[in-house]
């Protein structure tokens, strides 16, 4: 069992800061991804992190993963999560993969890991608020035709900021990303809502239903519909900076203070980081780097 994680950088810049300049959301990236991989590696040890060379070079070789393995992306900016399930498809393994904005301060994935589910997600996404669902009920022909979902739908969705998956489930779920996607290329990209959650977490919803596969969440629905992803994960020790949380100011100035009194021998990282590469860029007036003195 392999826990990795995986990053391509694109020309184009971040998905979620359309406005801010294309090479900034880059060197502010490098903060939530050495936090992740710290507090990642304190619990279950050794993390593969998947990279192309521009991320490689950019600041991914600042962080000390214990592999680091150079994987090119040819994937088009609508499709810019497809980056991850290219690595995943490489692994033939079972694998627990975590994104770079996720932190961990408590052993949740013990269930996966003592083969009690197939599937690990982070948590369920509800009929409400699933932007992809419409798909699932427009194309119900296509959808049992390929045999992706023969069943009936429920509009509900996967959020995968951890995604787990063993190698029984992996074979259905890898054959049914080939045929949607060659699908989704047919129709046009630009046409289809929501393509990138389409194909991977939509995707793994219909064929976890179908084939009737065991899954655990990370974060139980009733702290989702209560509390939120960001606090209701927060309560049981993981917390999920995704979008634009992580590039705000406040957050990193958390992060490193964080790093600093919890991990201070990976301290030297950060500052080593910001002596090399932020001042370079016009954001450093505005990132004033805090002055640690207390928490």
């Amino acid at each position: 069992m392999r826990i990795v994680q995986s990053f391509a950088q694109f020309d184009e810049g971040s998905p979620y800061l359309q406005h801010v300049n294309k090479s900034d959301y880059i060197y502010l990236s490098f903060y939530s991804f050495l936090l992740s991989y710290i507090s990642i590696s304190k619990i279950y040890g050794s993390i593969t992190m998947f990279c192309n060379r521009k991320a490689y070079d950019s600041f991914l070789h600042y962080i000390p993963y214990n592999e680091i393995i150079i994987k090119e992306n040819d994937n088009p900016f609508l499709m810019w999560a497809k980056y991850k399930i290219d690595v995943l498809k490489t692994i033939n393994d079972d694998f627990i993969h975590v994104d770079s904005d996720v932190f961990l301060g408590e052993d949740l994935f013990k269930p996966f890991i003592n083969g009690e589910c197939d599937v690990l997600v982070q948590d369920v996404v509800t009929h409400s608020e699933n932007k992809a669902k419409d798909f699932g009920f427009d194309n119900k022909e296509f959808l049992a035709n390929t045999l992706i979902l023969t069943k009936p739908y429920d509009g509900r969705c996967f959020s995968c900021g951890t995604l787990g998956i063993n190698k029984t489930a992996q074979e259905y779920y890898f054959a049914g990303i080939d045929v949607l996607y060659d699908a989704m290329l047919n129709i046009g990209l630009e046409k289809i809502k929501m393509p990138t959650l389409l194909l991977e977490e939509q995707l793994l919803y219909y064929i976890t239903i179908e084939n009737e596969f065991r899954f655990n969440t990370i974060i139980p629905d009733e702290l989702v519909q209560k509390y939120g992803v960001l606090d209701g994960g927060d309560m049981i020790g993981y917390l999920h900076f995704w979008m634009r949380v992580k590039y705000k100011r406040f957050v990193i100035d958390k992060i490193r203070r964080k790093i600093f009194f919890d991990y201070p021998n990976h301290y030297e990282t950060i500052l080593k980081y910001e002596r090399d590469v932020l001042s370079q860029f016009k954001f450093f007036s505005y990132f004033k780097l805090p002055i640690l003195y207390s928490s």
